[in-house]
């Protein structure tokens, strides 16, 4: 029977309160003291929030001898993403980091209390800060960040729908900007999501006007692979 000796492991550890980050960390742990021990050689890791989390990357991407590994978590946000980083991205060593994160940063726009709402600036500011971050970990490492933008979305009920989709754009425009300064792939899925009105999800790709179902994931599958081509990657 083979032995061996346990990998010193990076481990974020809890983020107390109601994280969504911590919803994950005990299985995100496990696997990654089986992918470091030994020493799997992964091609590309999908990393962010619930947008990546529920894609079924393998159904998509897998079974061409590529590794695809998905460290997306539901509800997680750029700070907490930041974090757990180093565990579920750098020490991981993927030769592909493909980021995709912010949209739930843009929640706080719903603040009940007038004085608890922030300023979009701000958050703007704080998700931008995050990803280049993130950015500059994973190329200090050797690994190729491919920067995604933010989705549209369409939530009739929600009032701060306009806002958030102006957020959005905003956001997206700056990493657009930065990915160029970086030489790195930027991934615009929000311009092959978007409606005619430039903001707006498109109808009949998700049904809370969030989460793309397979029509959407299917687009942003051709998207990705479209974009990195022009790197001469292939996935």
């Amino acid at each position: 029977m083979m032995t061996m000796a346990r990998p010193d492991l990076i481990r974020p550890g809890m983020f107390g309160g109601v994280i969504a980050a911590d919803t994950r960390r005990s299985v995100f742990d496990y696997h990654n003291e089986v992918l470091v021990s030994h020493q799997a050689k992964i091609d590309f890791l999908f990393i962010g929030d619930s947008i990546t989390d529920m894609w079924d990357v393998e159904t998509y991407f897998g079974g061409k001898g590529k590794r695809i590994v998905n460290r997306g978590i539901g509800g997680d946000m750029t700070p907490y993403l930041l974090r757990r980083f180093q565990a579920d991205c750098v020490q991981l060593k993927p030769k592909y980091a493909i980021i995709l994160i912010g949209v739930n940063n843009t929640w706080a726009l719903d603040a009940w209390r007038e004085a608890e709402l922030p300023k979009p600036e701000k958050l703007r500011t704080d998700i931008l800060t995050d990803i280049l971050k993130m950015v500059n970990l994973a190329k200090e490492e050797g690994i190729t960040p491919v920067v995604c933008s933010i989705l549209p979305t369409r939530i009739d009920t929600n009032k701060q729908t306009e806002q958030r989709n102006d957020l959005i754009i905003e956001v997206n425009q700056e990493l657009k900007k930065e990915a160029a300064s970086f030489d790195i792939p930027f991934v615009d899925y929000h311009s092959y999501l978007v409606d005619e009105d430039g903001k707006t999800l498109k109808q009949g790709l998700a049904e809370d006007g969030l989460h793309p179902h397979v029509l959407g994931y299917n687009i942003m599958a051709e998207a990705l692979r479209k974009e990195l081509s022009k790197y001469n990657i292939s996935i």
